[in-house]
Order: structure tokens, then sequence, then C-alpha cells
């Protein structure tokens, strides 16, 4: 009877924990989101999204579609292997290797990019460098985007190393080593 008893109780506890920790991510959201409409960023989203040209909203439509679609979001069960007889049996031989990795990498993308995408949240979460780095690595390219609608810098054919490309390999130098290098100081 005691052993049921502490069952029950531990199964409660759990129950609690998650209850709590649903919670905790309702009220976080529900905070976010009231930030989000008071800080005007709907509104500043909706001008961006205005000022677009309409051939480039269609191609974002059309790409945000295909790519991002639900339907390709694999379950846990699927991603994780569970319930295969050998889920994370690795090949030997290089030709199925590739043939693997374009496989799982058409069939997986979507849990790859989501996963990615937590990872580099918790990564500005923890790292205040990372949040230096990505405002830095922004700043630049934006001024490279403002040097190129002002006509200050031209791709003129298809030219070797022009200093136009010099600048674009530079930036993305510069960016390679912020990224890399940043966090870990």
């Amino acid at each position: 009877m005691a052993l049921n008893d502490d069952t029950a109780s531990s199964s409660t506890e759990s129950a609690g924990g998650i209850a709590g920790a649903l919670t905790a991510i309702t009220t976080a959201s529900s905070s976010i989101k009231n930030a989000w409409e008071s800080s005007g960023g709907s509104t500043a989203l909706s001008n961006i999204q205005a000022n677009l040209p309409q051939g480039t909203q269609d191609y974002i439509s059309d790409a945000k579609s295909k790519i991002f679609n639900r339907k390709q979001l694999r379950s846990p069960t699927v991603f994780f292997g569970i319930g295969e007889e050998k889920p994370f049996y690795f090949e030997r031989v290089p030709s199925l290797i590739t043939e693997r990795l374009k496989h799982n990498i058409s069939f997986f993308y979507l849990n790859y990019i989501l996963i990615t995408g937590i990872l580099f949240c918790l990564t500005l979460l923890i790292s205040p460098s990372a949040i230096i780095g990505i405002g830095l690595l922004g700043f630049a390219w934006m001024a490279v985007i403002r040097a190129t609608a002002e006509g200050s810098m031209r791709v003129k054919g298809k030219c070797g190393f022009c200093s136009c490309c010099l600048r674009l390999f530079s930036l993305n130098l510069r960016a390679f080593i912020l990224t890399v290098f940043l966090p870990k100081l």
C-alpha cells in the first residue's frame, strides 16, 4: 500500500511541475506579446513589408510557404528514431554515407532549422558577447547595403577582385571571426 502512495505522490508532484512549467511558458509568451504590441513592432514590420516591391513580397511568401510548411516537421519519434531497430547505424561505405546524408537533410531539414534556431536563441540568452557580435554584423551589413544603394560600390562585369569584392570578402571574414572567436572572449 505504501508503494502505491509513494507512486501516486510522485506522479502528482511531476504533474504539478509540468503544470507550473506550462503556466510559466504561457505567462512569458503573453508578456512578450504585450511588449511587442506596446513597442510598435507590428507597425514597423508592416511598414517594412509595405515598402518592399511586389515581386519581392511574392518571392518571400512563396519561399515561406514551400520551406516552412508545417507538414515537413517530423515528429520526435521519427526524428530520434524511437522504435526503430537501428536508429543511429553508421554507414561505412562513402557512397552510402552521402546518399544517407542527402536523404536526411531533405527529410529532416525543418527539424534541423528548428534545433538551430533554438540553439541560436539559447546562445543569445547565455552569451552577451554574441548579442554584441550580431549587432556589429548587422551594422556592418547595413553599411554595405547603403553603400551599394548609393552607388559608391559597384560590381562591373565578371572581374576577379574589384574593390567591391574585396570589401565584401573582408566583411565576410570579419563576420566569421566575430561569430567564431568573440563568444569565447
